[in-house]
């Protein structure tokens, strides 16, 4: 389009573009067509496709996106090349589950693996580091499962879709409280360990033989704030 052709008052190609009026009805047929055919599409490529998504799902699903932008909206692209690229996605995304199938190898570089973050009511921050995991992130979805405190966790693993296993201990110990620092714990969940410290960075609690001064045997922190403790049951969360 040359710059004498853009008038602001040109209404027409503000509503239509340079496709006729006749195109919208053509357009929505076109969204209908792809609709069904992305529907069937995701079907093929298994449950998976509607839960939680691993990298390589998602690229196929941005992919998609890009693929079924064009011929539902530009007059002169058709849909048979788009149907095209449909099927060869379907075909890399189901080859490449048979890949990570058959193979453990495959499957870590295409999907991860997980990543031990709390370990016995600790945080290891080196594998936080790796996954580019900050602790308010991480607090942020222990207190979506209910957890006041570290100290009720055994282990706590970062699954490859996004996702949290958690797994409490039996009996909770005391430890560093996940709720935000100027919320006090209230008393119903949370108390104070009596006068045990923690480490505010790694949730270190130091036993009475423990001689480090003022800095943490585990990251050489020097943040000590009161240790909590909170009852759990049982059960473990995945």
């Amino acid at each position: 389009m040359k710059k004498e052709d853009i008038k602001f008052g040109d209404w027409h190609r503000w509503l239509f573009g340079e496709a006729p009026p006749s195109f919208v009805g053509e357009t929505a047929l076109r969204a209908l067509v792809i609709f069904l055919l992305m529907v069937l599409i995701m079907r093929l490529m298994g449950r998976r496709m509607k839960g939680q998504m691993s990298v390589t799902e998602l690229a196929v699903v941005l992919t998609l996106g890009a693929v079924i932008a064009g011929p539902m909206q530009i007059p002169t692209a058709g849909l048979l090349p788009s149907v095209a690229v449909l099927l060869a996605l379907l075909f890399m995304h189901r080859f490449s589950n048979w890949l990570a199938y058959k193979s453990r190898r495959v499957e870590l570089l295409e999907q991860g693996d997980a990543a031990l973050l709390v370990r016995d009511g600790q945080l290891d921050l080196p594998a936080m580091q790796r996954q580019a995991l900050s602790q308010e992130q991480l607090f942020g979805q222990l207190r979506n499962e209910s957890v006041a405190q570290l100290g009720e966790l055994r282990r706590v693993y970062f699954e490859a879709n996004g996702r949290l296993s958690i797994y409490k201990l039996t009996e909770a110990q005391p430890g560093l409280s996940v709720l935000p620092r100027p919320d006090a714990p209230p008393a119903a969940i949370s108390g104070p360990a009596f006068d045990k410290k923690v480490c505010a960075c790694c949730g270190h609690v130091p036993a009475a033989t423990d001689h480090a001064g003022p800095h943490c045997l585990r990251c050489q922190a020097q943040d000590w704030v009161p240790a909590s403790l909170v009852k759990t049951g049982k059960e473990d969360k995945e």
